[in-house]
């Protein structure tokens, strides 16, 4: 058995555990009234209107659905705002309406893409100055910028060999498991004909450095350019913090450098005029204020809730975004919530725990806003959790360029299997088997169409090559070690725009509600195992010992190894232990010097927590 082997059929189906009861699930049409109420809310950044409306919704369903025991955290915090939801006339040149305007060498540009979060703002005539553009390979001097509009264009990708990090985020990697379907090529960077997400990912990964050149050389305003078409650019935020040491807080100093974005097309003679040192008056309406969002937590009690025996599953998910699908976790999280609900608590093992975090737009995400996470300030709640799940951006049709220069922007005329939705990208903490193997049943008995499962970098995928990591910050086992899976369908892809609602900017419909319906089954059945399993079949220990094991390239000790498991997958404790004492003694004769003690130990401790 070979690093990453997918198991056969016989061993990842072998387990008689329940299915999801169709007859209980939301169906397609509940689902889609709940996105369309959601659309007509737009962004719901923490503590705007519309994340109030949003918020009231998901917690008037709660007690309908069983939750009991709610409880909150008011995270305050500086809200920068641009009013410029609903009406896209905000963005156009000479509409009366416009909040993002751009004039340059004496030419309006027609439209704007977007603006740079908390960049600042320009007073109502603008900002007006000489342009300079910034060149990666002989980037001016700060005392070249200062008092100018700095212009940044987005880099063409590397050419070939890749880092992993340009692996990681830009290409499609090795994994754990994957759903059958039409896939592009490992380790190449996907063209944007097949699917956005990948080059977009690439586009937004300069923008923190052209943020910092502007505001290390005390820019008048920035302006980016993105290798975007017109469709995928607009409403597309610039997400840096605009702080000195680009950090962000409560009581933070915001530098005022007052930045917007452009697509290609638009951005086209911008760019020939910053080379050429023309002058431009930048306009930007905008404002911060003091803002409330609130985290939530809810349970929907298993048989033991409110004793000391009672174990919970941990749901997480964010409630603060721009878009649509960005982020709907939400009623991801209410969908499973409605489904245990029908289920008698009584058949109900453990509570399940459902967190609904508003962090992850605020200024440089939930890393700057450490001390609001409920789990920091209630760390005794963690003891009685086994396991966890994270959900966030569900049900999207995936985005496409196409057209003469790439510049029409539209959906994906593929199958949902075969990429026409946003894939869903499954991070499981570790690389313990039954969690890799409980997505694949899941996805398998639900016919969830796109799934793609990886362990981050805990050793080679099936094919033996590198991994990378899904980037899921909902999936909280990782922070709080332990088990955990999250699903982070793939982004950008028209879900970080702010006009991304059920329809978008590549068209009517972008939401597929039977995906999205596909995927709370799939999750459904993932918490209903995780309410199942015993957890030293899922400590993180296994995983560990995996890693350890196949680093050294030995098929007979992995054997041995997934023996062992098995027997404990099983229930047969004694067997198991009997299984790694062996796997101990091989290990003991075949392995060096170097690699022994600490497999020996991996191995022993294993064995500790079966006695």
């Amino acid at each position: 058995m070979t690093a990453g082997t997918v198991l056969s059929p016989r061993s990842l189906w072998g387990q008689s555990l329940p299915g999801i009861n169709q007859r209980l699930m939301i169906t397609p049409e509940q689902a889609w009234d709940w996105h369309v109420f959601k659309s007509q809310c737009g962004p719901t950044y923490a503590g705007s209107a519309g994340w109030k409306r949003f918020t009231e919704f998901l917690v008037s369903k709660m007690p309908e659905f069983g939750a009991v025991d709610l409880d909150y955290v008011e995270i305050p915090y500086d809200h920068y705002i641009v009013d410029d939801w609903p009406d896209r006339r905000t963005h156009q040149h000479g509409s009366g309406k416009a909040v993002e305007q751009l004039v340059t060498d004496g030419t309006p540009v027609p439209a704007v893409a977007s603006y740079g979060m908390t960049s600042g703002s320009t007073p109502p005539e603008g900002v007006t100055a000489r342009m300079v553009f910034y060149d990666p390979a002989h980037p001016p001097r700060d005392s070249d910028i200062a008092g100018k509009i700095l212009v940044c264009q987005s880099a063409p990708q590397p050419a070939p060999p890749y880092s992993n990090s340009f692996l990681d985020n830009y290409t499609l990697t090795d994994y754990e498991w994957r759903s059958p379907g039409k896939w592009a090529p490992l380790f190449t960077p996907p063209p944007t004909s097949v699917t956005t997400s990948y080059h977009s990912r690439w586009v937004w990964s300069q923008l923190n450095r052209f943020a910092a050149a502007g505001i290390k050389g005390h820019a008048a305003g920035i302006v980016v350019v993105y290798d975007l078409s017109p469709g995928a650019a607009f409403g597309l935020a610039q997400r840096s913090v605009y702080t000195p040491d680009g950090r962000a807080g409560l009581g933070a100093t915001y530098v005022n450098c007052p930045t917007l974005t452009l697509d290609r097309v638009n951005g086209a003679k911008v760019v020939a005029d910053a080379k050429a040192g023309k002058i431009a008056t930048l306009t930007l309406t905008a404002r911060f204020q003091r803002d409330t969002g609130k985290a939530i937590l809810a349970h929907l009690p298993g048989r033991n809730y409110g004793t000391p025996q009672d174990q919970q599953v941990l749901l997480a998910t964010h409630t603060d975004a721009m878009s649509l699908i960005e982020e709907n976790g939400g009623f991801g999280l209410l969908g499973i919530m409605s489904y245990f609900n029908r289920v008698p608590r009584a058949e109900r093992p453990r509570t399940l725990t459902f967190y609904f975090d508003c962090r992850h737009f605020m200024p440089g995400g939930e890393a700057s806003w450490p001390q609001f996470d409920y789990y920091t300030i209630h760390p005794e709640k963690l003891t009685s959790i086994v396991a966890t799940i994270g959900v966030e951006h569900m049900g999207g049709r995936q985005t496409i360029e196409t057209g003469p220069g790439g510049n029409q922007y539209a959906y994906s005329a593929e199958r949902p299997e075969d990429g026409g939705v946003i894939t869903s990208l499954m991070d499981v903490h570790n690389n313990n088997i039954w969690l890799v193997e409980a997505i694949a049943r899941a996805a398998t008995a639900n016919a969830w169409p796109r799934v793609d499962v990886k362990s981050g970098n805990t050793g080679p995928g099936v094919n033996g090559g590198f991994q990378g990591t899904v980037k899921s910050p909902m999936n909280k086992g990782r922070a709080y070690k332990i088990p955990g899976i999250g699903l982070a369908g793939d982004w950008p892809g028209a879900w970080t725009q702010t006009y991304a609602q059920v329809d978008t900017e590549a068209g009517p419909h972008g939401f597929d509600k039977n995906y999205f319906v596909q995927q709370v089954a799939g999750l459904a059945q993932i918490a209903g195992e995780l309410m199942r399993v015993d957890p030293r079949v899922i400590d993180l220990g296994w995983g560990e010992l995996k890693l350890a094991i196949v680093a050294v390239k030995d098929t007979g000790l992995l054997d041995q190894y997934v023996a062992a498991f098995r027997h404990v997958e099983a229930g047969a404790r004694d067997k198991g232990a009997a299984a790694l004492k062996d796997l101990s003694t091989s290990v003991a004769s075949l392995v060096s010097a170097t690699d022994r003690a600490a497999i020996t130990k991996l191995v022993d401790t294993q064995l500790a927590k079966l006695i």
